[in-house]
């Protein structure tokens, strides 16, 4: 794989969970990637919420689920749920598939660091639901995850299962035969640690509200 250059905002990712009520839909959240709708127990990312690297690129947090709270665990709980954001310049001879499928790989090692991530990626597919309401249809990757449920060496903080959806919308192409693409990056525990799993259903609905930001 290409080493893929990228410029622009982009998420934050991680595990972790939450004991208490469930907070209700929440406000369309932007960036300057994609704007999305958070499903249902999902909330917009505080401003200023740190990102996560994925080959060198700081992704900017959209929303997230909030940790689980639980007293033998550290206290600065990873969230259960995250979505996030990137514009990439995908260099000329990889795909929007393949880039894709490189940053599931990468964003699913980044969000479960320190728990012993095994990620299994599958292959790129169409857009969940079709094309988008911004029209092109774009590239859906998914990854699972399976971890050793551990998080800053405490066992059980972590989950023991997480997926990974990539969605990537080709917006420009340059002389150089580089595609620039707006990337959508979303990691939810799906099994273990304390608090309720993510729906898996949430991936594909975040892709699926997905659309190019109003300028």
């Amino acid at each position: 794989m290409a080493v893929l250059l990228v410029a622009g905002t982009a998420a934050a990712l991680t595990s972790g969970g939450s004991t208490g009520p469930e907070p209700a839909a929440a406000a369309p959240a932007t960036s300057e990637a994609f704007a999305v709708t958070p499903p249902s127990g999902w909330t917009v990312a505080p401003a200023g919420a740190p990102g996560l690297d994925v080959f060198g690129v700081p992704f900017t947090r959209l929303a997230e689920v909030p940790p689980f709270v639980a007293g033998h665990c550290p206290a600065d709980a990873t969230p259960r749920g995250v979505a996030a954001a990137a514009l990439v310049a995908v260099p000329a001879g990889t795909t929007v598939g393949q880039a894709a499928e490189a940053f599931a790989r990468g964003a699913a090692e980044s969000a479960y660091a320190g728990s012993a991530p095994q990620v299994a990626v599958g292959p790129a597919g169409p857009r969940p639901g079709g094309a988008g309401p911004e029209g092109p249809e774009g590239s859906w990757v998914e990854a699972t995850v399976r971890t050793d449920g551990t998080t800053a060496g405490a066992a059980g903080c972590r989950a023991t299962d997480g997926s990974v959806g990539v969605l990537a919308v080709p917006r420009t192409q340059a002389q150089d035969g580089s595609t620039g693409v707006a990337m959508l990056v979303v990691a939810a525990d799906t099994a273990g640690g304390p608090g309720d799993a993510v729906p898996q259903q949430d991936l594909t609905d975040l892709a699926e509200s997905a659309v190019a930001p109003a300028r």
